[in-house]
């Protein structure tokens, strides 16, 4: 049974924005999918024509007519003043959740003692209006449906608190939290992955998996597509491919047929060239005393002007990334002895780290992994002299130089241009600058923009170009592959592993820290457990030292609880 379908649907923003051209496709009951391409190549746009909130330039988008849909889009919403999490997902809840804050509204109203008889009056008659209402929408039973998707989801002890306050991965699982409120058939996911730590990450990845509707979700995380999607769909060229399987089916296929692409291309190249000589002969001989050459030359014109043309593949281009170190540092790059650090002071005092140890040898390349907020971007900045231990010792090695990716990239003044910028770090004159800033995406134009206006995407990039020209033997990046496609991830993942120098990051991203890690340092209660090996094989690890702990410990996105860690050093606590 199909839920959606797009038939021949081509989508245009204005004359010179096409962005799907005659794209088909259709999603089965259960089916779980995923949307790939490039950045802009127009996945959100399709949900949104799924959903509704975009039309079709021509063809046609049609669902199942009794086919319910729940849409999490990429950006967690925002809110004005206090908003309980509770009262978010019932003010999300349609007709209904409006109604339910009105009546929160109205009884903080009531509760007020300086209110004078008369407004007090007219506050409860329009209470009694509001309440009459959302009784008619059988609105008391939606509290205990948002308390059992809560339990579900793990979130039932952040009902209380303050939405404003939540982190960006406790938005997206309260965003999703209210769009499954719904119970929708088919569930629409635009990077429901972003701001999502590894604990986070692992729940999501059964649940999608196990949710008995239809799931068609966009993702730069291909770990998490490679466990969840039984099909992909791609995206080339305003048209849309499927592939079956998972991401990493999709890469060996599309790649396999890139392969044969490029053999017929040239295969037939060579057949065209062939009878563009006889042509050329037969002509030659034509002109001479043959009027059977001068046609034989016009059939052969005919065939060539009729073949089905085989196109050259497109070749993508890529970040020109590739990190060099003019000067090895020694073997004993960085080291953390029993360190302690903790924000604020008495009462107010969060201990992040105590007792934390971590040696790092010449060619590591260790990964940091934990909860949000377990302390990993504190050791980052640590190891760089932002921050100070308060107890315990943080020491690099002889001749370490540093190139350091932090997770929000800033730059000493955002007012100069992009050309300026980069010619800071650039020794060749401007059209050397140009030319490298251009294989980087900054073409024209582009490198007169103020720092200021540039996106998330463009600072990293901008910022890669620059740790390219310099001189480091240490790499210190804290979420590199924020606001990266899957193929500037590709480029950066070969880039890391031919650098021949020591790298610590810190990232979330699974199949990233596959093909890049080879030690992983796992940050638990104020204490680092060292892993050899990459994601998989630290996950091997940890299972076989407690069978009962999953990363993280604990078992859903919002839970505290879970068996404690194995692997603990035992170190003196402040």
């Amino acid at each position: 049974m199909q839920d959606i379908e797009l038939s021949n649907v081509s989508l245009n923003y204005g004359f010179a924005k096409t962005v799907l051209d005659g794209a088909t496709m259709t999603l089965n009951s259960g089916e779980k999918i995923a949307l790939v391409g490039d950045n802009g190549t127009g996945k959100t746009s399709i949900l949104r024509l799924i959903a509704g909130e975009e039309t079709p330039t021509s063809g046609m988008v049609s669902k199942r007519r009794d086919a319910t849909i729940g849409y999490l889009k990429q950006t967690p919403v925002g809110v004005k003043g206090d908003m309980s999490v509770r009262q978010f997902i019932e003010y999300r809840n349609g007709e209904l959740g409006m109604l339910a804050f009105k009546l929160h509204e109205l009884e903080n109203k009531l509760a007020d003692s300086s209110l004078d008889p008369k407004e007090m009056d007219r506050v409860m008659r329009e209470y009694g209006n509001v309440q009459a209402k959302f009784m008619d929408l059988d609105g008391y039973s939606v509290s205990s449906q948002i308390d059992k998707v809560a339990a579900d989801m793990g979130i039932t002890e952040i009902l209380d608190q303050n939405y404003n306050d939540l982190s960006g991965g406790q938005k997206t699982i309260v965003a999703l939290a209210t769009t499954l409120l719904s119970h929708p058939d088919v569930l629409l996911l635009d990077e429901p992955t972003n701001h999502l730590d590894i604990q986070m990450l692992e729940w999501l990845q059964g649940f999608v998996k196990s949710y008995p509707g239809s799931v068609i979700l966009i993702s730069h995380d291909r770990y998490f597509l490679d466990q969840v999607v039984d099909r992909v769909v791609a995206i080339q060229d305003g048209k849309l491919k499927s592939y079956p399987g998972n991401y990493t089916a999709y890469a060996e296929a599309y790649e396999q047929e890139r392969e044969l692409q490029a053999q017929a291309y040239v295969t037939q190249q060579k057949q065209i060239e062939g009878m563009k000589d006889t042509i050329r002969k037969n002509r030659a001989w034509g002109a001479a005393s043959s009027e059977k050459a001068y046609r034989v030359a016009k059939q052969l014109e005919r065939r060539i002007e009729e073949m089905d043309k085989v196109e050259r593949p497109k070749t993508p281009k890529d970040m020109p990334l590739s990190f060099t170190q003019e000067s090895r540092s020694g073997n004993d790059v960085l080291r953390l002895e029993d360190v302690f650090f903790s924000y604020g002071e008495g009462a107010e005092e969060q201990p992040i780290l105590m007792g934390a140890n971590l040696g790092v040898q010449y060619g590591d390349r260790v990964c940091l992994v934990g909860k949000n907020g377990s302390g990993k971007s504190t050791i980052l900045k640590l190891i760089l002299g932002e921050l100070e231990a308060q107890e315990g010792k943080v020491e690099t090695g002889s001749n370490v130089k540093v190139g350091y990716l932090p997770q929000q990239v800033t730059f000493e003044s955002e007012d100069v241009t992009l050309l300026e910028e980069f010619s800071k770090h650039c020794t060749g004159g401007q059209t050397q600058v140009r030319s490298t800033l251009a294989a980087y995406g900054f073409k024209s134009d582009d490198v007169f923009k103020r720092l200021s206006s540039l996106s998330g995407g463009e600072k990293v990039r901008l910022k890669f170009a620059e740790l390219v020209q310099d001189d480091v033997n240490l790499l210190i990046l804290d979420e590199p592959t924020n606001h990266l496609d899957i193929r500037s991830r590709e480029a950066l993942e070969r880039a890391l592993a031919e650098f021949a120098g020591t790298e610590v990051f810190v990232s979330h991203d699974r199949y990233f820290i596959n093909k890049v890690a080879n030690r992983v340092a796992e940050l638990e209660d104020g204490e680092i457990a060292d892993f050899i090996g990459n994601y998989d094989e630290y996950r091997e690890q940890k299972a076989r030292r407690n069978p009962f702990s999953g990363p993280g410990g604990a078992t859903g996105p919002g839970s505290n609880g879970g068996p404690q860690k194995v692997l603990r050093r035992e170190t003196p606590r402040r």
